[in-house]
């Protein structure tokens, strides 16, 4: 967000170099620290075209280090210092001012220690600026989230927004002038609730978080499912290819009325279980699941998470017959970028039809869908 440069140059360079987290040689660290790194390993503080430009992506390092010794040792260089103290007196007992002399003994040896770096934690995360689609790619926890929101707004004096299924929603729909379908969207009950059918769907967990319409994510899910189910696992996307899905591994499910709990499935095929379609009968909806999709001829593999839009354990196609080490970085580019336009590709197939006026009819099949799948299994069994 905000004045987003065309063309890397060299002032973007520096701008990282500027905030590279460099230890200093003096003084007691931060109990965290964070910078920039070149990307390479944990020690790179250099920054050029060669090693960080690949075409129009930019590609380096958000390095945090922990500065912080045990608590336990703490603890132990202070009784050490207190029976020191102790010693020295004929009772055996340390006084309140050998006891104070004590604890800033301590404090120093713990500033020494961490001064010499012995208990220095660090991390290194990748992370991949995107210029064409002003999108910034890192494999980012909470914690780290917040810290490259800050770090990278303080250096480009641009601010990031983290992508949901709320917040892209929202990014794909208001360009086409839809923004009131946005805000008139309301969460899908796809099943009678436990309470009757004036029951409303209320996604708890969405109702607990910062965007309100990451419902979108699980719904999402819903419809991915459904597609690949009654297509043979083919599902058009907006991009003008098809995508085959599948899903494999992994299915977690919760209700979204917040009452009958929920179920985690493991193992292969996990949405065709007997399991997976009564807990949809039951109120459950996807909230993570594990993800195979074939499109343009390659196979991605990876975790989803439905809310944020998270993606995890992606597995790229391997590279092959590539001569130097920054060739296969720049396929791997290449295929970060096919994989997202599918992802999108896919979520805009779900918009277009989650944003008309022939949703309800939509829902009324996904309804027909689960029920018949229901019972489809209990004549089988």
């Amino acid at each position: 967000m905000g004045e987003s440069p065309k063309a890397i140059e060299q002032s973007m360079l520096d701008a990282l170099s500027e905030h590279a987290l460099r230890v200093g040689e003096v003084g007691v660290p931060e109990e965290v620290e964070y910078g920039w790194s070149g990307g390479r390993h944990i020690l790179d503080g250099n920054f050029s075209f060669e090693h960080n430009v690949y075409g129009d992506a930019l590609l380096f390092g958000l390095r945090i280090d922990t500065n912080k010794v045990p608590g336990e040792l703490k603890k132990a260089y202070e009784l050490m210092e207190e029976e020191a103290q102790a010693a020295q007196n004929p009772s055996g007992f340390i006084s309140k001012n050998q006891k104070r002399e004590a604890k800033e003994i301590t404090a120093r040896k713990i500033e020494d220690d961490l001064r010499s770096g012995q208990f220095r934690r660090s991390k290194l995360v990748p992370v991949l600026w995107d210029l064409p689609s002003q999108t910034v790619y890192c494999s980012a926890s909470a914690s780290t989230e917040e810290k490259l929101l800050e770090i990278f707004e303080r250096t480009f004096d641009l601010t990031l927004m983290p992508l949901s299924a709320g917040s892209l929603s929202l990014r794909t729909l208001e360009p086409k002038g839809r923004r009131r379908d946005y805000e008139d969207l309301k969460p899908t009950r796809f099943v009678i609730g436990p309470e009757g059918e004036d029951q409303s769907a209320e996604y708890p967990w969405v109702a607990k978080g910062t965007e309100p319409k990451d419902f979108l994510g699980n719904e999402f899910l819903v419809w991915l499912w459904h597609e690949a189910d009654r297509n043979g696992g083919i599902v058009p996307t907006t991009k003008g290819r098809d995508a085959t899905i599948l899903f494999d591994r992994s299915l977690d499910l919760d209700c979204v009325f917040g009452q009958t709990g929920k179920d985690s499935l493991r193992g292969q095929g996990p949405t065709r279980m007997p399991e997976a379609l009564d807990a949809l009968r039951s109120g459950k909806v996807p909230r993570k699941a594990g993800i195979i999709v074939d499109a343009n001829g390659q196979q991605y593999s990876f975790n989803f998470n439905a809310e944020t839009f998270g993606i995890g354990s992606l597995k790229l196609p391997d590279v092959e017959e590539a001569e130097t080490p920054r060739v296969v970085l720049e396929e791997r580019i290449t295929m970060l970028r096919n994989f997202c336009q599918t992802i999108d590709g896919l979520f805009d197939s779900f918009l277009k039809t989650r944003g008309s006026s022939g949703w309800e009819g939509h829902t009324t099949q996904l309804r027909r869908w689960i029920l018949q799948s229901t019972k489809l299994i209990a004549a089988v069994a």
